[in-house]
């Protein structure tokens, strides 16, 4: 039996800027639940949150290029060229200089089957008692952070616009050295959050100096993990650190591309003051 499907049904999508998804064969428009085909038009500095979906995705890029990351790696997948993610692994979707695909799912997509960061489905609370334990150190604490740092790095490599290039090629012992090198003579906390098995999961580094400004220099915690109060256990505890000190305003810098945490920000006070804007020679 042959049938023809008129007119594809526009759906909702996720992540910011708006991108549009026609979707062609999918559980709504044609009843198909083995698989979903859509037309997916992303524009410059679209970017989803992570997700881990109990579907295959397979990505035919026909305009611009999109970017897949995943735990560990980045790829850049060109006009021409077709990406397989599989169920269960995390993986997220960009397109810093938009791009125009064509998405198939097997089966077929379904939000409740995209199971993305910060929805309750991701919540691995539910699954398991997760104890999460929380250590303080000095900047001797910067060397257990090289694994989380990465991962920091590959997500604003994603979402960088302008500053791509820079944010992929600085190593970690970079990343170190200029903590370290911008905070001579003042102090830095380093907070690092571990899972049930002791496994790093997240960090928090900030500075102080009494009578001058305390600042959040960096803070990460792993996607599965979102939603569960570490991000506001760090801020609240850096924050606390910092007023020991008697600092005299408390500041955070948000990379370029990045600017849907001024919401996190916020709740503790945090609002935008100023815009630098950067020409690298």
């Amino acid at each position: 039996m042959v049938r023809v499907i008129d007119s594809p049904r526009i759906i909702p999508a996720a992540g910011s800027p708006p991108k549009s998804i026609a979707e062609y064969i999918g559980r709504a428009v044609s009843g198909t639940s083995q698989a979903s085909i859509a037309m997916m038009n992303s524009p410059p500095g679209w970017s989803e949150p992570g997700q881990i979906p109990e579907f295959d995705e397979y990505s035919l890029v026909l305009k611009g290029t999109l970017l897949i990351t995943t735990r560990t790696d980045q790829f850049q997948v060109q006009s021409g060229q077709v990406a397989i993610a599989q169920a269960g692994e995390w993986v997220q979707y960009s397109s810093p200089d938009g791009a125009g695909y064509v998405a198939i799912c097997v089966p077929a997509f379904s939000p409740d089957l995209a199971h993305r960061d910060g929805s309750d489905h991701t919540d691995i609370r539910q699954d398991q008692k997760v104890v999460i334990t929380y250590e303080e150190y000095g900047s001797e604490g910067l060397a257990l952070l090289e694994d989380l740092w990465n991962q920091l790095r590959i997500h604003h490599v994603c979402n960088a616009r302008h500053f791509r290039d820079h944010l992929q090629s600085r190593s970690f012992s970079e990343r170190c050295t200029d903590v370290l090198t911008t905070n001579e003579g003042r102090e830095l906390l380093v907070h690092l959050a571990r899972d049930t098995n002791k496994v790093p999961i997240g960090f928090c580094i900030s500075s102080a100096a009494t009578g001058y400004f305390g600042e959040i220099e960096s803070i990460f915690v792993q996607p599965e993990y979102r939603s569960s109060g570490i991000g506001t256990t760090f801020m609240n505890r850096a924050l606390s650190w910092m007023g020991q000190r008697e600092v005299t305003e408390y500041r955070v810098g948000i990379c370029e591309g990045n600017e849907q945490s001024f919401r996190f920000y916020e709740r503790f006070g945090f609002y935008l003051r100023r815009h630098l804007l950067i020409r690298r020679g």
